[in-house]
């Protein structure tokens, strides 16, 4: 069952009744909905709730029928939400959080049904209050039911930065990094969404979406650097999460959209954080089986991690990318000089080339290449930028190399 569009009411219609089967929540868009329990005279108000919360969820998690009805007040647009993207969260949740979530449902249904027996002699109503960590949680649940339309209606783009080679000031490769332009939200930052992408099994068909698209893309890069007379060999990272591994066509995938664009498996660089090594054997064996088949591994954000040596002791890998937040204090912190200076020393002498994010400055960039560090990227060269913006990068790029000369 998937995330449904979002439905509409007016005022009086019956949203759903109690005793009926649960098989989706809602989130109040607009309007506002009541929830009662009872008929007629028996009839009792327990809450009245308005844009951003979320009902129904309880009959989802737990199967049983609905403890209340809902009736929507005025003109309402609702969010559903499906009983996967509640009860998937929940199976894969701490067994303590799933008990504490059974013993709430369980007190909240037993409160439901006292309600509804209780007479009182003046009518009375009780408000449900989102805490902030409730409505945390409600923004969660919407994006992540907003993901899932935004794959359908192509919201998606894909934007390109350059990684240059220090050493030579060449292009030696982009990276893949997604853009989601909501039709409701406008430009979502990728650290918000592809977050909540990689709780749910979402990240799995985003994930394909990013591997056709970034290939597709790599093969008009290397036709245009030909083009530009550049015929240096060109990498294309594209980030992978653990739960994209997991995937069991993910290496068929990958085989097939590499070839069907005609690119080498060496031209398509798999970036992955610290975090994948604490998977278990099955993320380090996904690794090695990568590198098997020809796909560099780069380890992003290197250093930040508490355990960044003993990874780079136990794994292999082909490329290491240094956290901004180094390069950032390079020029005005001693300290992070020297740790900078140490990766790239201790790197270079396990031949393995290191990557430096965030460069915005010509002396930063110039304290890389002292250092011997291969490979950076960040403002000073481009921003992330759609694919014919990168091809005229390339053009440019080939001109002033040309002027310099």
């Amino acid at each position: 069952m998937v995330v449904r569009q979002k439905k509409r009411f007016q005022q009086g219609d019956m949203i759903c009744a109690e005793g009926s089967h649960g098989d989706c929540a809602y989130i109040v868009e607009s309007g506002r909905v009541e929830i009662y329990v009872g008929t007629g005279p028996e009839r009792v108000t327990l809450s009245i709730l308005g844009v951003g919360e979320i009902f129904g969820e309880m009959a989802v998690i737990d199967g049983s029928p609905r403890s209340a009805s809902a009736v929507a007040l005025e003109p309402c647009e609702l969010m559903s939400v499906s009983s996967e993207a509640i009860s998937e969260r929940i199976k894969n949740a701490d067994p303590i959080v799933r008990l504490l979530v059974a013993m709430l449902l369980k007190r909240m249904r037993h409160t439901n049904e006292n309600t509804k027996k209780a007479r009182h002699d003046e009518e009375e109503e009780t408000t449900v209050s989102s805490s902030g960590l409730a409505q945390e949680v409600i923004d969660k649940i919407r994006i992540e039911a907003e993901l899932k339309l935004a794959l359908a209606a192509n919201e998606f783009a894909l934007h390109f930065q350059p990684v240059m080679d220090l050493q030579r000031m060449q292009i030696a490769g982009f990276e893949a990094l997604i853009r989601w332009r909501s039709s409701t939200r406008g430009l979502v930052q990728p650290d918000i969404f592809m977050g909540i992408a990689e709780e749910t099994s979402l990240i799995v068909p985003i994930g394909r979406w990013v591997l056709e698209n970034a290939c597709a893309a790599h093969t008009l890069i290397i036709q245009e650097m030909k083009a530009q007379g550049l015929n240096e060999p060109l990498f294309m990272s594209i980030n992978i999460s653990s739960r994209q591994f997991q995937d069991p066509q993910f290496f068929d995938h990958l085989a097939e959209v590499v070839q069907k664009n005609g690119l080498r498996n060496d031209q398509i660089k798999l970036e992955v954080t610290e975090r994948i090594f604490m998977e278990g054997p099955a993320a380090v064996y996904a690794i090695e089986r990568c590198r098997s088949l020809g796909f560099p591994i780069a380890l992003d954000d290197f250093g930040t991690g508490y355990s960044s040596l003993s990874y780079l002791a136990k794994f292999q890998v082909d490329t290491l990318k240094v956290d901004k937040a180094f390069v950032q204090l390079l020029l005005d912190d001693p300290r992070t000089y020297t740790i900078t200076a140490a990766i790239v020393g201790m790197a270079n002498q396990l031949g393995i080339p290191i990557i430096a994010e965030g460069v915005e400055t010509v002396e930063e960039c110039a304290a890389l290449q002292a250092m011997h560090c291969r490979y950076g990227q960040g403002f000073l060269f481009s921003p992330a930028m759609p694919l014919p913006d990168a091809l005229k990068f390339i053009h440019v790029w080939k001109k002033s190399l040309g002027a310099a000369s």
